[in-house]
């Protein structure tokens, strides 16, 4: 693999615990490899499997605690000629350089200039925008009278769990005692200063559900066991894996609470059964509810011989 594009920046903890110029361990590995992870989930949202992107950490002899790091991309196909590969791709690969802004840059919030990730989140503060503007080719991201300006691979950074996973490691750092706050700078910007109230910033949203299937269908459920709680939840099976549904049909569970219907193995029931299917965050997700029991069936209880 070549060498393709490569870009520096500093990353600054300040704090009691690191005034000697030292820092605990503890602390920093999981802050740095945490930002590697930033930087490979950015570049396979951006790139796919076509580049590796690796944090590198440089020497320095500064007295606070102040750490030089580098991001350099390598090519993972063989190719003929670097120069070749980064003229027809020029459209498609964000190098080092942009990948560090598209994280790291400051400055959102002003028209002719764009914030990076970090920015976004910290401006964000864990709320949904209340609007989103595409200005040309800015973003503009609005919270009440306020906005951030930004671009619109900065939204698709915002919107990758992998990439929002290692954000928040990364920024977890500040929950330790002694660690006040972690700046980020690139060469000729100013610092990007996170402190322990940006923390809820750098937390996943919870996931959104989208909705795959809603039907109503006719079923024939054998009871396995009741419930008489307050979420009059009941397992049963259709002949397959048994599964937990609540009963909405409110005549229906008066009947069982007075004692007019009774029930003996082997008894099933013919319901209208409403089946969600959900895909969020952690998988796909099925809900079922029998919304009518339109009779109940004893199980037969003699041999028939013709």
């Amino acid at each position: 693999m070549r060498l393709m594009s490569e870009a520096n920046f500093k990353i600054i903890f300040r704090g009691s615990a690191v005034d000697d110029g030292e820092i605990d361990v503890r602390d920093l590995a999981p802050a740095l490899l945490a930002l590697g992870d930033v930087f490979q989930a950015a570049s396979d949202v951006l790139n796919g499997d076509r580049v590796k992107t690796v944090v590198r950490v440089k020497a320095t002899d500064h007295a606070c605690f102040e750490v030089d790091l580098s991001v350099a991309q390598t090519v993972k196909d063989a190719v003929t000629s670097l120069l070749a590969f980064s003229t027809e791709n020029k459209d498609a690969i964000a190098a080092a350089k942009e990948l560090a802004e598209l994280i790291l840059m400051t400055g959102g919030g002003m028209a002719g200039f764009g914030g990076g990730l970090f920015g976004l989140l910290k401006f964000l503060k864990g709320r949904k925008p209340d609007r989103v503007e595409q200005r040309g080719g800015e973003i503009h991201v609005h919270i009440g009278d306020k906005y951030f300006v930004t671009n619109p691979k900065t939204i698709d950074l915002a919107e990758n769990v992998n990439v929002r996973e290692g954000a928040r490691k990364f920024a977890s750092v500040l929950r330790n005692s002694g660690i006040d706050s972690i700046a980020t700078k690139q060469q000729g910007e100013p610092e990007e200063v996170f402190t322990k109230a940006d923390l809820p910033s750098f937390e996943l949203p919870p996931p959104v559900e989208e909705e795959l299937v809603d039907e109503v269908r006719q079923m024939n459920l054998q009871i396995i066991s009741l419930s008489f709680k307050d979420d009059n939840k009941w397992r049963v099976t259709d002949g397959a894996e048994p599964f937990s549904a609540a009963i909405e049909d409110s005549e229906f569970l008066k009947q069982v609470a007075n004692s007019e219907i009774s029930f003996a193995k082997g008894d099933y029931l013919v319901c209208e059964v409403r089946e969600r299917q959900m895909s969020t965050g952690q998988g796909l997700k099925k809900e079922r509810t029998i919304v009518k029991v339109l009779r109940h069936r004893p199980a037969d209880r003699q041999l028939k011989l013709i």
